[in-house]
């Protein structure tokens, strides 16, 4: 046979989803809570210690039809920015908020802790997604009342919050439409459903041999994501718009914050993002590289790649392209300018995984979820904006660019969170970190 054949074979089995379209066993507790003296759920009220049962989505999937395997949006290519809400359930209902908050915080659970996407409400079309080839028949006589009532529905859950911010969750290849609420959930879950989280689901396609036809498809669907961010910045009432994207999702982001950067002007200065963290990048260097000359660094507060040695999706990625991956920029040869460059730019942040726990697990590609020291690393990034240094993390070597976890990380995080919160303590100063810190 062949060696591309066997190297796409390969590829596409090291894809990035495998559970049940419209269900998945919540991800192991990142291992800051799992450990004992943080409690993500503390920020709650006693009365608002429940399971959130509601998440906002937005999608530029087409809908399903009664012809589509798939229940709610097929993997098509729909031409618009569609807004959203979804029913979750945590196992299957029976289970009680403090039934559900001791058994997600064990670190090796008695029983499984299963999530499932129920109903699903659209509420209408985003105006600004619109084309000259727009269907008229599409669009709901008042354009923006699906908008407006989106735009409410976030306002509404970020006045009941510590948290005015938003997490956009983009993400990766050959997964279905239930696929990034369901992930998006997991990710709140552990974040105390403070704030708003949206996964944005792109049509990627439950397939085997769909990656070329999905890698296509990001280029278009970056359009919509920009669109979608754009919207969030003059309609809701964010203070900051982070974006997490994953695998494949890492083009959407990158050329969708592009896209904000190149707008210029005041567009530009007041996009309100804020941290932008590409997990598992399957993406071209040189299109990163391109991404920085147009000014994405200059749109957010901090960038941050993770990398990994152990990624085997990234490698047979690299093989069949013939080109390194993002997100496996590991390379110890990276020429002298670069890492200049590179450790020149102190809004940028390259993490190494290949040390943090549990991240080979599987393929090694899903560290994000399988790794407790990862996940704990990215939400303590969403929810309190410390950088690398602060968070733990250290330079293997002081002449390159990039960050990794030491052996002690855990107890490191939980120092640098206990300490954020003692220098912010005061009215209205850095509620997240005071949270993660109890």
């Amino acid at each position: 046979m062949p060696r591309i054949p066997v190297l796409m074979s390969l590829l596409m089995l090291a894809g990035c989803a495998s559970a049940p379209p419209d269900r998945t066993e919540l991800m192991p507790a990142p291992a800051v809570f799992a450990a004992g003296g943080i409690d993500p759920f503390a920020g709650l009220v006693p009365e608002g210690r429940q399971l959130e049962s509601e998440i906002l989505f937005a999608t530029d999937r087409d809908p399903a039809t009664p012809e589509d395997a798939a229940r709610h949006y097929a993997s098509r290519r729909g031409y618009l920015v569609r807004l959203g809400s979804a029913e979750i359930s945590h196992a299957d209902g029976r289970m009680t908020w403090q039934e559900a908050r001791r058994l997600s915080l064990e670190p090796k659970r008695r029983m499984p802790y299963r999530l499932q996407v129920g109903a699903v409400e659209e509420l209408g079309v985003l105006p600004s997604s619109t084309s000259p080839f727009t269907d008229p028949a599409l669009l709901a006589p008042d354009r923006d009342a699906a908008a407006a009532e989106f735009a409410a529905a976030i306002n509404a859950k970020l006045a009941r919050s510590n948290s005015h911010d938003i997490v956009v969750y983009v993400h990766g290849f050959k997964v279905p439409f239930e696929n990034p609420l369901l992930v998006a959930t997991e990710l709140w879950h552990f974040m105390g459903y403070d704030g708003v989280m949206i996964p944005y689901s792109w049509p990627s396609t439950p397939r085997l041999l769909a990656y070329f036809s999905d890698v296509e498809t990001t280029a278009l669907s970056a359009h919509y994501l920009r669109q979608f961010l754009g919207y969030l910045r003059r309609h809701t009432n964010a203070e900051r718009i982070h974006v997490l994207g994953y695998s494949a999702g890492t083009r959407l982001v990158i050329e969708a914050v592009s896209m904000l950067a190149m707008e210029g002007g005041a567009a530009a200065r007041d996009s309100r993002l804020g941290q932008i963290i590409l997990v598992g990048s399957d993406s071209d260097t040189g299109l990163f590289a391109a991404a920085l000359s147009n000014g994405v660094l200059d749109v957010t507060e901090r960038l941050t790649v993770y990398l990994s040695g152990i990624d085997g999706a990234l490698r047979f990625a690299n093989r069949v392209f013939g080109r390194e991956r993002l997100g496996q920029m590991l390379n110890e040869e990276m020429p002298a300018h670069v890492r200049e460059v590179l450790l020149g730019l102190d809004n940028l942040a390259l993490i190494d995984v290949s040390d943090a726990e549990s991240a080979g697990a599987r393929n090694g590609h899903s560290y994000f979820r399988d790794s407790p020291w990862v996940s704990s690393d990215i939400l303590a990034t969403l929810t309190t904006g410390l950088g690398p240094a602060q968070r733990g993390l250290v330079r293997a070597r002081p002449d390159l660019p990039i960050w990794s976890f030491p052996p002690d990380f855990i107890e490191r995080l939980q120092r640098a969170l206990a300490t954020a919160a003692a220098k912010h303590d005061g009215p209205g100063l850095a509620p997240e970190a005071r949270r993660m810190s109890r």
